[in-house]
């Protein structure tokens, strides 16, 4: 989702990432997310992408990204080899998505998942008018699953996640009241829930 030819969840996203950790970005797409963490915060960033041509373009800018599928897992990564694995307004995309939230917080410490809430307000006036989610079937854009802020906070339930910290924003101006109609994007901080002693 873009706001007049901006992410509007990549700002609030490296603002959650420290300098020098180690990140893994999944579904990095062309690269614009990891070429900024290393310009603004020093990471040692990796990505993994399904588009070849998203991946060239990631090479081609210095970065190290290697062609996949996360779905398939990330068996090529040890347990908590990341400080940070992103996941950037992919999960809608994604056919089985709690197995690769498992594997997000296997190797990694946290997750940063962002999604555009399907309970927004706008979206949801743009239903009742007969107008679907998303781009009409003409545009080429992929089949995108609808998530609402209820349905993913079941996801990280379904996971054992902790939700450490939530950012909800309405364009880039934060929503603090009435979050499920007003939020237009959602990030989300997971870690793995420690096991109750």
């Amino acid at each position: 989702m873009t706001l007049n030819g901006k992410r509007p969840d990549l700002d609030a996203i490296i603002a959650l990432i420290p300098p020098k950790a180690r990140v893994l970005d999944l579904g990095c797409g062309d690269g614009e997310l990891l070429a900024r963490l290393i310009h603004e915060r020093q990471v040692l960033a990796r990505g993994v992408e399904l588009s070849e041509a998203n991946v060239r373009a990631c090479i081609a800018r210095g970065l190290s990204v290697r062609q996949g599928n996360i779905e398939e897992g990330l068996a090529d990564y040890p347990d908590g080899a990341f400080d940070y694995v992103i996941l950037s307004q992919t999960l809608a995309y994604l056919d089985h998505p709690t197995p690769v939230v498992n594997e997000m917080l296997r190797v990694g410490q946290r997750a940063v998942i962002s999604f555009e809430n399907a309970g927004y307000w706008r979206t949801r006036w743009r239903m009742l008018r007969g107008q679907g989610i998303g781009g009409d079937l003409c545009s080429g854009e992929a089949r995108a699953r609808a998530i609402t802020l209820p349905q993913f906070e079941a996801l990280a339930a379904c996971v054992q996640a902790k939700i450490e910290s939530v950012r909800l924003f309405a364009g880039d101006k934060p929503v603090r009241a009435f979050p499920t109609w007003q939020a237009r994007i959602a990030i989300y901080v997971l870690s793995r829930a420690q096991a109750m002693v």
